[in-house]
């Protein structure tokens, strides 16, 4: 809404739409005290942890900045400071841009904005494209592949770094390396080597979507079949972090989702 406001007050200044913010006053009494209750619920989850912390003050204070913003845009306003009330609107949506830029990489993590952009886009922009660094792109035989660096690994990053990475660790949970597996989240371990009925990571995934303890949350990517099928061969193979793929012995079908994600033959033991 203050990015509406801001946009109506430019357009205003032409002749022919001079009246395009005549709703500001209605449109300040309605994001005011938002702002002011968004910023307080923001401050409030912040204390839950599990946020890279420098990131997360910036954007708190920058959050607690653009409410306090729109409360001194909102007296101007209603003080006929017509100058300083659109200096301190302008100011205070260049503020919410910041402090939303942040929250989403909290949210979603520090590379959200390029990392499903189109390959043009990321090379315009000097962002590698994940697609082709991988160490392995050059192994012709999927039983020479390393299982934790060149399979499972991947897969968490796909579908659950976002939420228990470096920019954020819900629970206090890390998933993009094998040490951070390994400690779990603050409540334990969250697998059961040898045993991938009952570990939590599995089961979590299992669950119906609209169920809190879903994971990933309802609305993120899922993990497709496939993916789930890797997970629980590994975690039933003893979650070794330096095993090839041969040194497990993997039945047929895992050989050949393994195959087919790396583009190779399928040349079964």
């Amino acid at each position: 809404m203050i990015a509406v406001l801001a946009m109506l007050e430019l357009v205003a200044r032409i002749p022919r739409f001079k009246n395009a913010a005549a709703s500001a006053g209605f449109i300040l009494a309605i994001v005011t005290p938002l702002a002011v209750v968004t910023a307080g619920c923001g401050w409030l989850l912040s204390l839950a942890g599990g946020y890279e912390e420098k990131l997360l003050e910036w954007h708190k204070w920058l959050g607690l900045a653009t409410a306090a913003g729109c409360v001194v845009t909102a007296i101007l306003f209603r003080c006929k400071k017509t100058c300083a009330y659109r200096t301190s609107l302008f100011a205070t949506a260049a503020v919410l841009m910041a402090a939303g830029h942040l929250g989403g990489s909290l949210t979603h993590g520090s590379d959200y904005l390029t990392r499903y952009a189109p390959a043009p886009i990321k090379k315009l922009l000097g962002v590698a494209d994940d697609k082709k660094i991988s160490p392995f792109a050059s192994i012709k035989d999927p039983q020479q592949l390393p299982v934790f660096a060149g399979i499972i690994a991947p897969v968490l990053e796909k579908n659950c770094v976002a939420c228990h990475g470096p920019d954020k660790s819900k629970a206090k949970l890390r998933l993009d390396s094998f040490a951070g597996l390994m400690k779990g989240s603050k409540n334990g371990a969250i697998f059961k080597p040898g045993d991938a009925e009952h570990s939590e990571l599995v089961q979590r995934t299992l669950l119906p979507p609209a169920s809190d303890d879903h994971m990933p949350p309802a609305g993120k990517p899922q993990p497709t079949a496939d993916d789930l099928a890797l997970l629980r061969w590994w975690i039933d193979a003893g979650a070794p972090e330096i095993k090839t793929v041969a040194g497990l012995k993997p039945p047929a079908n895992i050989l050949k989702i393994i195959a087919a994600r790396f583009d190779i033959p399928a040349a079964l033991p």
